[in-house]
């Protein structure tokens, strides 16, 4: 996901509705200048704590998927030496030594 453009967008979405309350208000141009560049700056420094927790958020997800593999490939049960051609190790013993080699 490409979070480079969030802090933009909430900048320029912010800026294009106080431009549009500002014209529909009849504000002095002066006035309303000021206002949208005080607004593009605030909300610029927003989009970049956004992108941050974004970004936070994304790498713990990835951190808990990785644990959760990683436990579950602990848990799966892998066969053990015990077992020769599916038959126990106590019942190895009790063959004949013929047929244990």
């Amino acid at each position: 996901m490409k979070l480079e453009f969030v802090p933009k967008f909430i900048m320029l979405l912010a800026g294009a509705v106080v431009s549009i309350i500002t014209i529909v208000n009849e504000m002095d141009v002066t006035y309303s200048l000021e206002l949208l560049l005080a607004t593009l700056i605030i909300f610029y420094i927003i989009g970049l704590i956004t992108k941050k927790i974004i970004q936070k958020v994304m790498e713990s997800n990835m951190f808990v998927k990785q644990q959760t593999e990683e436990s579950e490939m602990e848990n799966i049960d892998l066969p053990t030496q015990d077992w020769v051609e599916g038959v126990p190790a106590a019942d190895m013993d009790s063959m004949p030594q013929e047929l244990n080699e």
